[in-house]
C-alpha cells in the first residue's frame, strides 16, 4: 500500500457458491418427519395400551369358550393382530365378545386416520426442497459436491484461506489429496448445478446470465447461494500522492450521485434469476428418496428366515417336552397297572 491509494468504488461483484437446494430425503429420513416426537410417542401409548387391554381380555374370552377364529389368550395372537392393524391388513383371528371388539374398532379407526395423514405427508416430503444448507459448516457437511470457475483469483483465494472451515472445505470438496482438483468452465458448473446436488463457487454476473439462458422455470426457484471468500466491491486504484486524486475521487462520486453508475449497472448486471412461480412439474422418485423404506424391507427379509428358525426349534422343543411327559406319566401308571 506504499504505492497504492484506492480512489472510490465503481461497481458490485460478488462470487459465491450456488447450488440448488437438494431433496429433503437426502438429508433427512423423511419416513420419520410426518409427526413430531410426541405424536410418535402418543402413538406407541396408544398401540401398547390396546394390545394390553386386548391380552386381558383375549385371556378372558378363552376362559369362557374357543373359537377356531378366536383370540387364543396369548401375546403371540395380540401382537400378529396389533401388526396387521398397523400395517391396515387385518387379521384372521379377532376378538369375539364385545369388550374386546370395541377396543380393536377403536384401533383400526385411530391407525386409519394416522395411515392417510402420514401418507400424504410422505408425497409431499418426497419433493420437498431441504433448507437445511445455509452456512459454510453446513455445505461441507452436506452431500454436495463441490467446484469452482476455473479462475486464478478462485485458486489464490482458496489458497490463502486459513480459517479452519473454508480450509476443510478446500482439502475435503475442492481439491482433495491424490485427486483432480474440481475447476470447472463456467458452462460445466452451471450444468453441474442444474443436475443437483452441486455448488459451484462463481461470479455471479455471468453465472446468472448464464442460468436465465438455461434453465427450466421451475431449475429457478431453488437457488441458494452462500458466501466464502467475504469480499467487498472493487475500487479504482491509483497512485499515491497523485495531483489527480482528488480529481478523480470528486467526478467518480458525482457519477455515483448522478445516478449514471447505478443505471449502468442495473443494465449489465443480472441479478438472481426469479421464480415464476411454482410450475408443477413431473419429477421421479429415485433409490436414494426410498432408501430408509427398502432398507426395512431387507432387513425384514433378512430377519423372517431366522423368526422361522426359532419357530421350528421352540416347536421341535415343545413337542419333546410333551414326549418326555407323556413318557414319564406313562412309566408312573404302569407299575400300577401290571
Amino acid at each position: 500500500m506504499d504505492a497504492v491509494d484506492y480512489i472510490a468504488m465503481v461497481g458490485s461483484t460478488a462470487v459465491r457458491f450456488v447450488f440448488r437446494e437438494p431433496p429433503l430425503a437426502y438429508i433427512s429420513n423423511i419416513f420419520t418427519l410426518p409427526f413430531t416426537g410426541n405424536v410418535w410417542l402418543a402413538i406407541l401409548i396408544c398401540v401398547v395400551g390396546c394390545a394390553v387391554f386386548l391380552y386381558f381380555t383375549s385371556k378372558w374370552e378363552a376362559s369362557m369358550s374357543m373359537h377356531p377364529l378366536q383370540l387364543d389368550g396369548s401375546w403371540a395372537d395380540v401382537l400378529i393382530l396389533i401388526i396387521g392393524a398397523v400395517l391396515q391388513q387385518g387379521c384372521t383371528q379377532e376378538p369375539r365378545y364385545a369388550a374386546g371388539r370395541c377396543v380393536t374398532l377403536i384401533l383400526f379407526v385411530a391407525l386409519t386416520i394416522l395411515y392417510a395423514a402420514y401418507s400424504a405427508n410422505i408425497v409431499v416430503l418426497l419433493r420437498a426442497p431441504s433448507s437445511s444448507v445455509r452456512s459454510l459448516p453446513d455445505l461441507l457437511n452436506s452431500p454436495l459436491k463441490l467446484g469452482a470457475s476455473d479462475f486464478e483469483y478462485n485458486r489464490y483465494f482458496f489458497k490463502k484461506l486459513n480459517d479452519p472451515i473454508r480450509k476443510a472445505i478446500y482439502d475435503k470438496k475442492i481439491a482433495p489429496k491424490g485427486k483432480k482438483p474440481n475447476y470447472y468452465t463456467m458452462e460445466e458448473g452451471v450444468e453441474k448445478v442444474r443436475k443437483g446436488l452441486f455448488a459451484f463457487h462463481m461470479e455471479l454476473n455471468p453465472g446468472y446470465r448464464l442460468i436465465q439462458e438455461t434453465y427450466q422455470e421451475d431449475e429457478k426457484c431453488d437457488l441458494v447461494e452462500i458466501d466464502y471468500i467475504n469480499e467487498i466491491d472493487p475500487w479504482v486504484p491509483g497512485q499515491k500522492r497523485s495531483p489527480f486524486k482528488d480529481l478523480f475521487k470528486i467526478n467518480f462520486l458525482k457519477i455515483r450521485e448522478s445516478g449514471l453508475q447505478m443505471c449502468l449497472h442495473r443494465r449489465l448486471q443480472v441479478g438472481k434469476p426469479k421464480c415464476s412461480g411454482q410450475v408443477a412439474t413431473f419429477s421421479s422418485v429415485g433409490i436414494q428418496d426410498m432408501g430408509p423404506a427398502m432398507l426395512a424391507s431387507l432387513y425384514g427379509v433378512l430377519l423372517a428366515p431366522a423368526i422361522l428358525a426359532l419357530e421350528i426349534t421352540y416347536k421341535k422343543l415343545i413337542t419333546a417336552r410333551e414326549m418326555r411327559k407323556s413318557l414319564i406319566e406313562g412309566q408312573f401308571i404302569n407299575p400300577y397297572l401290571n
